[in-house]
């Protein structure tokens, strides 16, 4: 219960800092690429990071979990990640449940204002992803 409060309330900063790209644009650094950026890594290889909460979904609402949020807590403020699931196979072919490989696709350290996306796809993923959590929040 706790770490969905915290998470909750990290959700709401998070929303508005991607969702106002109006507000401080001088200060916001966004990279879409398909390697990190060097300043996203360089926070990321060099800040503690403590779970507050993780949730895989399905993009496509279809009950397939293709994606997983992920927020931290770090010495840099909040840090967002999504990372892309992938369901594994046996030798046969056939899917292991609940045993995926994973692929990071975006990291936002929201404080800093500095977010880096491996796609278009995975930026609009995330956002939409983020829009349902507070959608659900205000239940």
């Amino acid at each position: 219960m706790k770490k969905i409060f915290f998470a909750a309330l990290f959700l709401q900063l998070l929303v508005f800092s991607l969702m106002a790209p109006g507000l401080r644009t001088d200060d916001r650094r966004e990279f879409i690429s398909k390697t990190m950026n060097s300043d996203v890594q360089k926070l990321l290889e060099n800040c503690g990071r403590k779970i507050i909460g993780q949730e895989p979904f399905s993009s496509k609402n279809n009950n397939i979990m293709d994606y997983m949020i992920g927020f931290y807590d770090t010495d840099h403020g909040l840090l967002v990640t999504l990372q892309a699931l992938k369901q594994r196979l046996d030798e046969y072919g056939h899917a292991i449940p609940d045993v995926y490989s994973s692929e990071l696709v975006a990291i936002v350290f929201v404080d800093k204002l500095l977010s880096w996306y491996k796609s278009e796809t995975a930026k609009s993923t995330l956002k939409a992803k983020m829009a349902r959590l507070i959608g659900k929040q205000s239940i």
